[in-house]
């Protein structure tokens, strides 16, 4: 293999794709019953042993769950009326092995104030939004709200492994073992909307939609897209919430190109994952993940500027991406065209709406129609928030809400606008700990490119990642959500971090003015006149 498909890809990647194809094949003939309880508890189990074994093998297991679960709903589970999903079935497990390794092994977490003090603020404007939130609002909504703030507590296993460059390659194992899931997943999906018949979508809707994997609609838009594809404007366009995970991992590739694959050999061999991960970029058609991109690459130029990359160097980069491009609409293309099976006719299914189809342009001005209601409610509270469960009023636009509810009025705790959620539930705390962990960041990444770090393509590129989580984080909310909150503790073992211990009481002494006074060195004496 490539040296440099090495970083993210050995034979095991089969065995995890096929592991992940199993998983998903048992969630698919369990949903709805009683039998969901087997692979629930047996992939729990799995959890509990894998950590036990290994912290690190266990940390990537709940790596690999956030990056590839959507929601967490894969597999759910009810105990006594309450339904319980795979997501926190792990966490317990996680959380349960790193007990087992602080108690019996005696592994002894070691914190790095630089790496985790932003943590520390973090967890007191969390605390704070909790607290409020308790007090003033519902306890269930308030605690649905911020329960997926404890994706955090991965920290501690985080503090408690030996970050050697193997271990390292674990993690990037795993990221791309995700993301190449989710990338796969995403046009198999494309593909069987584009050619089952009506009652083979719906099967294959109703288990995305309620394992909460992927949103699915009628492409209508943009125009010059649709035009291009032949038989008529009823082609689908599939989200995944699990994308996040090739959104980073295409910046990961790029960063490889740019600053690691010399020759044409390399650079070669990354054109087919990077194709792979642009095809699911462009078909996710997610305009927050583009801008995050966006501004993410845009950073990634800055600093190729930087390191005065020679312009033959660009341009051989440039030519490595345009072919990547090419190769990943070409596969759209063909992928929604091949007529094998043939196409069905869609024209008479619930799913055909041609031009009409609206959906999405709805959903972007019922968006505008929340951000004068939320601002609003923030300035009722704007220094200390209104906790997490704050619910605000506002007309939706949204056809199944005016279809419950004609005049529109919808109330909700859930925001499409991230920064104005935080600023809302976690007062002006929430928004200065998020900017802090940013500076954190910025300036790990920062002096990894100027002290010329081995290493330092990783950490460019996890820099670019944060930057383009937070971007996204404007219109589509992941900085509250498992998949952004365990990308920012992903990130973490991918820098220097220097290690200043605290001060103790006997370095603070010796650093005091001593109290006693110096003696004169010469007697004083009076002269005879």
């Amino acid at each position: 293999m490539i040296p440099i498909l090495k970083q993210f890809f050995d034979r095991k990647t089969l065995y995890g794709i096929g592991v992940l194809l199993l998983v998903h094949a048992a969630a698919w003939l369990t949903q709805h019953t009683v039998w969901s309880a087997i692979p629930f508890v047996v992939i729990v189990v799995a959890a509990l042993i894998v950590t036990k074994r290994s912290l690190l093998w266990g940390l990537a297991f709940a790596m690999l769950e956030i990056f590839v679960g959507g929601h967490g709903h894969l597999i759910d589970v009810t105990i006594g009326g309450t339904t319980l999903g795979i997501r926190q079935g792990i966490f317990l497990s996680i959380m349960l092995g790193t007990l087992y390794h602080i108690v019996v092994k005696h592994v002894r977490p070691r914190f790095v104030a630089e790496r985790d003090l932003p943590f520390v603020f973090l967890a007191g404007a969390i605390a704070l939004g909790t607290i409020s939130g308790f007090a003033r609002n519902s306890f269930g909504a308030a605690f649905d709200d911020m329960n997926g703030y404890a994706t955090f507590a991965y920290l501690l296993p985080v503090a408690m492994i030996a970050w050697t460059p193997e271990a390292k390659r674990v993690l990037l194992w795993t990221f791309a073992l995700g993301a190449t899931w989710v990338a796969a997943s995403s046009l198999s999906l494309l593909y069987l909307f584009t050619h089952l018949p009506v009652e083979g979508i719906w099967a294959v809707y109703g288990f995305v939609r309620d394992a909460r994997l992927a949103e699915v609609t009628i492409l209508s838009n943009p125009a010059w897209l649709v035009g291009l594809l032949p038989n008529g404007p009823w082609y689908f366009r599939v989200f995944e919430q699990g994308q996040f995970s090739v959104m980073m991992f295409t910046l990961l590739l790029i960063a490889a190109t740019v600053f690691v694959a010399k020759e044409w050999r390399e650079r070669k061999a990354l054109i087919v994952p990077l194709a792979l991960m642009i095809a699911v970029d462009i078909s996710g058609q997610s305009r927050s993940f583009w801008l995050g991109l966006v501004a993410a690459v845009g950073i990634m130029a800055i600093v190729i500027v930087w390191n005065r990359i020679s312009i033959k160097e660009i341009l051989r980069v440039k030519a490595t991406g345009a072919i990547a491009l090419c190769v990943a609409m070409l596969s759209l293309w063909v992928l929604v065209v091949l007529p094998i099976p043939p196409r069905p006719d869609l024209t008479n299914s619930p799913y055909y709406k041609g031009q009409n189809d609206d959906t999405r342009d709805l959903a972007v001005s019922s968006r505008w129609n929340l951000i004068g209601p939320m601002m609003e409610k923030i300035g009722e509270n704007p220094l200390w928030g209104s906790g997490f469960g704050t619910t605000v009023t506002y007309i939706s636009d949204d056809p199944r809400i005016r279809a419950a509810n004609g005049t529109g009025e919808y109330t909700t705790y859930r925001f499409e606008w991230g920064y104005q959620d935080i600023w809302l539930k976690m007062g002006v705390p929430g928004l200065l700990a998020f900017g802090f962990y940013l500076f954190t960041i910025l300036r790990a990444g920062y002096r990894s490119v100027v002290e010329r770090e081995e290493t330092r393509w990783l950490s460019i590129s996890m820099v670019c990642g944060v930057i383009a989580l937070y971007a996204s984080h404007i219109f589509s909310p992941y900085l509250n959500h498992p998949i952004g909150l365990g990308f920012m503790i992903f990130v973490l073992p991918f820098f220097v971090w220097r290690d200043k211990p605290l001060p103790t009481m006997e370095s603070l002494k010796g650093r005091l003015p001593s109290p006693a006074i110096t003696p004169m060195q010469k007697a004083a004496t009076i002269r005879e006149q």
